[in-house]
């Protein structure tokens, strides 16, 4: 018959919903309450569950990488501790040979490439040969390149805090609060300029520093490579 509606679909729909709780979980019925955005939304952790999809064989990867980079930094960090002339030579070892094998590296691409500009080509060659000549002579005298390179280094570091320091003290007076930024910036241009005052001085506070980051970096890497992947 025309116009005729059968409601007994209905309320069999209604009578599921009532017994399954409208397909939340939730019975109010039963006395359960109505859902809450609690109940629906629960806080996830967003780096735990990449964890817990990693296979047990991608665990162990990370778990190793922590351990390694954790090791090494501790290693290097009480070497810079307690033998700091000795392992800024092996540095400036490591920096001469790096230095040696760039520079032929890329004097002997810039012969062998056929397409490169001519230009190109002899730049490529020239500053090939001045990284070699600048191994050479950081390999010639070791003592002495470590402690030019302890000091360039601290020199650029002082002179990176000046100009941090200026350029935050510009910008901060845009802000409407800026007391903080101020305070920062003019600390970073008397730190840079103590820096560049007393460069010997500051070198060694420096290394004191860095090992002692090095080594709290690297225990924290440790304990990481330990934690990793493991159940809470």
């Amino acid at each position: 018959m025309t116009g005729y509606h059968d409601d007994r679909d209905g309320d069999d729909r209604n009578e599921r919903d009532r017994n399954t709780g409208n397909g939340f979980g939730r019975n109010p019925g039963r006395g359960e309450g109505p859902l809450t955005p609690d109940d629906i939304y629960e806080p996830v952790d967003p780096f735990r569950l990449i964890v817990d999809d990693l296979p047990r064989r991608a665990r162990n990867i990370v778990r190793s990488i922590y351990g390694v980079v954790g090791a090494v930094a501790v290693v290097v960090g009480l070497a810079l501790l307690l033998i700091p002339g000795k392992t800024m030579r092996v540095v400036a070892v490591a920096l001469g040979l790096y230095f040696i094998v760039s520079g032929v590296a890329r004097a002997i691409g810039a012969i062998v490439e056929p397409f490169l500009p001519g230009g190109w080509r002899v730049l490529d060659i020239l500053f090939g040969t001045l990284l070699v000549i600048g191994g050479v002579v950081i390999m010639k005298d070791t003592a002495f390149s470590s402690e030019a390179l302890a000091l360039i280094v601290t020199i650029t570091i002082g002179i990176g805090w000046i100009i941090e320091g200026v350029l935050t003290l510009l910008e901060s007076w845009a802000l409407p609060s800026s007391g903080w930024a101020v305070a920062t910036a003019i600390l970073s241009i008397l730190a840079g300029v103590v820096i560049l005052v007393s460069p010997v001085q500051s070198t060694v506070w420096l290394v004191m520093f860095t090992a002692c980051a090095l080594i709290v970096l690297g225990v924290m890497s440790l304990v990481r490579a330990l934690t990793f992947g493991r159940g809470r």
